[in-house]
């Protein structure tokens, strides 16, 4: 029996032929429906992982079958999609790279509304006026399967001990210019590194009401960071989430075309400022610090045979020296964690306090002054040190960070910019990023705090001023209140312009 012109049988028996079936049109003119919409099984689509074929590994021309799931490389003759779609009977195949719907065997293209999802959930897109209400948008959207989520706060999958890159990505992903820059591919449509848009992919996501899941898995963004970092952050290994912060930050400012130039990139414009830096360095023999020594201002720096430097230098984030915890004990044998405020780890850049340390037989002294407020503050609780067996050891001294109103002009020294009049210094709290340590962890058998701690992540919808805490793939609600009983590692500060 032969076919009429531009309409082609189905992989069905012989003498058994598909309902007439070609391309769709979309100029208004009569068209005819392709027979096999309905075997799609939106519940098993899932886009977030690296996009290679599932039977050559290649990542060249990869379609996904959207009967099963299933990735496969080219729809043409003896290929694995083609293949795929005559020994199982699956016809629905979307190109991940164009978003063009195909029906195989057959081999010809699919354009109807009803697809539309289907692309949206793969390929996210955002307008100037879609961003723009990204903030003020406090409805629940849902997934394929019911269950509701608030976009923007998504939960992230571990990958295995890589939750210390789930709570930077959601940290940076409430930043706003830097949401707003990545959720515009056009934006760094001419960046060759593929950092870079992994990460604004994952944004997109994550920031999506269309996606067919309410949690996502960071998959493709974590291969490209064990890529970019040659092996340094990895999955199966912990690591110190502000030293990925520091190295995330500089890799997207160093790939994106960034220079020293204040400025040069999306990210030194919302997380760069100034600060002035005096140092006194002298040789000695000292191995610590001795207090009789360090605070011996009687006599001049010159006399005591101190160098003097003075540097301005840009910075990202500021480290604040967490106060060691007592050795003694409570009535119930337990050690006790002090707790104090903020203001009390500030006055490292007042001004006045004087920073002391020993390396390599030099005798550092600092004073810090900050020049320049940036938009965005990032503050680094250092609780992370080396001891003499070269373990890791744990400060668990709780910080009480203020939420709301943090007003630094009475905290810091400030010059330049920064004290000029009519300078912003009032800030609020953007994300908070915390370590924790399992209740009972034996710390006589030295055990490593990164490799037995958790991370999670503290986020505020603008709108409703509703915080959230987020852990991996589980999102709750919480209060601010109970932000700052939390043993803070991160801090990110957004400026009340």
């Amino acid at each position: 029996m032969d076919l009429p012109p531009g309409l082609a049988s189905s992989s069905g028996p012989p003498g058994l032929h598909c309902p007439p079936a070609k391309k769709a049109r979309t100029d208004g003119l009569p068209s005819w429906r392709c027979p096999y919409l309905d075997t799609i099984n939106r519940h098993l689509l899932d886009f977030d992982f690296e996009k290679v074929c599932s039977q050559s590994l290649t990542n060249q021309n990869v379609y996904s079958c959207l009967v099963c799931g299933k990735f496969f490389q080219g729809r043409g003759r003896h290929t694995h999609a083609y293949t795929h779609s005559t020994q199982t009977g699956h016809h629905m195949f979307i190109n991940l790279e164009t978003c063009r719907i195909y029906c195989l065997p057959e081999n010809y293209e699919v354009v109807d509304s009803s697809l539309d999802d289907v692309v949206r959930c793969l390929r996210p897109v955002f307008g100037p006026e879609r961003i723009g209400a990204l903030d003020g948008t406090t409805t629940l959207a849902r997934d394929v399967h019911g269950v509701a989520y608030l976009p923007g706060f998504c939960g992230l999958n571990n990958l295995k001990k890589t939750d210390y890159v789930n709570v930077v990505v959601h940290a940076l992903a409430h930043v706003a210019p830097l949401r707003d820059f990545f959720l515009r591919p056009e934006n760094y449509a001419h960046c060759p590194a593929p950092l870079v848009h992994k990460f604004g992919e994952l944004l997109r996501k994550l920031w999506s009401r269309d996606n067919f899941k309410s949690v996502i898995s960071p998959h493709e963004l974590v291969q490209e960071i064990t890529v970019a970092s040659k092996l340094r952050f990895q999955i199966g290994e912990t690591s110190d989430a502000a030293d990925f912060l520091v190295w995330f930050l500089n890799e997207l400012h160093r790939s994106l075309g960034g220079t020293r130039k204040r400025g040069s990139s999306v990210i030194h414009d919302a997380f760069q400022g100034d600060v002035r830096v005096e140092t006194l360095s002298r040789r000695t023999h000292l191995t610590k610090r001795d207090e009789a020594d360090v605070d011996d201002t009687a006599v001049s720096a010159e006399a005591q045979g101190w160098k003097r430097d003075e540097r301005d230098l840009p910075f990202l984030y500021l480290t604040l020296d967490v106060p060691a915890t007592p050795l003694f004990k409570d009535t119930q044998g337990g050690n006790i964690v002090p707790q104090i405020p903020l203001f009390d780890v500030l006055t490292k850049y007042n001004g006045v306090k004087l920073s002391d340390s020993v390396k390599s037989g030099v005798q550092s002294r600092k004073r810090y002054v900050i020049r320049r407020l940036p938009k965005y503050l990032i503050f680094h609780f250092a609780r992370f040190t080396k001891n003499n067996f070269a373990d890791s050891e744990k400060n668990p001294t709780i910080v009480h960070i203020p939420v709301k109103d943090l007003e630094l002009k009475d905290q810091f020294a400030l010059e330049g910019e920064a004290a000029a009049e009519g300078a912003k210094t009032k800030y609020d709290l953007c994300a908070n990023a915390c370590h924790d340590l399992p209740m009972g962890l034996n710390k006589d058998q030295r055990a490593d705090p990164l490799q037995h701690g958790t991370y999670r992540v503290h986020v505020r919808q603008a709108t409703s001023d509703q915080w959230y805490e987020i852990q991996d793939l589980h999102v709750s609600e919480t209060m601010p209140q109970l932000i700052g009983l939390s043993e803070s590692l991160l801090c990110i500060y957004q400026r009340r312009d």
